[in-house]
């Protein structure tokens, strides 16, 4: 457990991913504080005992007072669609540079930066066989490009500060809204998938707090990298029959071909073009769901850090969709 006055600051702290970081690290006792913007929805911290920092990880100048003092950085912020290479870039890799400048000049005494960066940095999986830290990245992406930007980025300062990067899979969990119209059409008892059996190694949000927790406080982390997900990868049609079943439904399988998904991501991208609004599901993305493989090993996580996942698939599923319904999401 953290001290009573352990800082920690969390970009992205309002998001999906970082919501459920800030809540983990309250719980731990961490003094948490907030990076959000002005314009920032920040309903998933409501009631939260936090402080909130108004700025922006593209602007230097706004990261001076956030960053001063702090103890632990958790880089959470980022883009997930945009409509170029040069948009991602500009918050994914360019956000990132100024968040290590702006501690490497005003948080001297920094004991760990952790950059949380995605398997999209290092690409899918090649024939079944699942990605470890040590293989050469391969992003299919403009994001997964971005991230690996970032990612070399952090590791230039790995003289200057005690820094560590984490790449979470496929996540899923409550508050997502990734994957969670894929649960809206499930709980009609419908899942639309590609053709052809594909894989991921999902895991459920609260396994990715922890190993990212434990990456940021083992001091054998400094300068490594590790993939934090689960146990195993699961196949799409597991996930949407394990789904189901939670739901109490039993799901009507629609297959659909791989042509399909590629033209609907390439008019996603022409609109997106034409219109300067970014679709999630567009060519860079639709090339990312035809992988066939996006499974990740987690051994090293395991032996250095001593991350160990708690919740099964069913369970992380049953806690989200439960969410989901409270909510009234469905």
């Amino acid at each position: 457990m953290a001290s009573d006055h352990t800082t920690a600051l969390v970009t992205g702290s309002n998001g999906f991913l970082g919501s459920h970081l800030v809540e983990g690290l309250v719980a731990r006792g961490y003094e948490v504080h907030c990076l959000v913007r002005r314009t920032s929805d920040l309903r998933w911290l409501k009631g939260l005992p936090v402080r909130l920092v108004y700025g922006d990880v593209t602007s230097e100048s706004s990261l001076r007072e956030a960053v001063a003092g702090k103890e632990y950085l958790f880089h959470a912020a980022g883009l997930v669609k945009a409509t170029s290479q040069r948009a991602f870039d500009r918050v994914n890799f360019g956000g990132t540079a100024k968040l290590l400048t702006a501690c490497s000049r005003y948080d001297p005494e920094l004991s760990k930066f952790v950059l949380i960066s995605s398997q999209s940095a290092a690409g899918p999986s090649l024939n079944g066989s699942p990605v470890r830290e040590c293989n050469q990245p391969r992003p299919v992406s403009r994001y997964g490009k971005s991230k690996l930007k970032a990612e070399k980025e952090v590791r230039k300062y790995a003289g200057r500060l005690p820094v560590a990067i984490v790449r979470p899979p496929a996540i899923f969990g409550p508050r997502d809204r990734g994957i969670y119209p894929f649960f809206k059409m499930l709980k009609k008892g419908v899942a639309v998938l590609v053709r052809g059996e594909r894989y991921a190694n999902f895991v459920y949000v609260k396994d990715v707090v922890a190993g990212v927790i434990l990456a940021a406080e083992s001091e054998s982390a400094v300068g490594q990298t590790y993939h934090i997900g689960a146990e195993q990868g699961y196949g799409w049609r597991e996930f949407a029959e394990t789904a189901a079943r939670v739901m109490g439904k039993r799901a009507l399988i629609i297959s659909v071909p791989e042509a399909a998904v590629r033209a609907l991501g390439g008019v996603n991208s022409l609109s997106a073009a034409l219109t300067g609004r970014a679709r999630m599901l567009d060519r860079e993305k639709a090339n990312e769901i035809l992988q066939r493989y996006w499974l990740c090993d987690i051994s090293k996580a395991k032996s250095e850090l001593g991350y160990s996942p708690r919740y099964s698939l069913e369970e992380g599923l049953a806690e989200t969709i439960e969410w989901y319904e409270s909510e009234g999401w469905m």
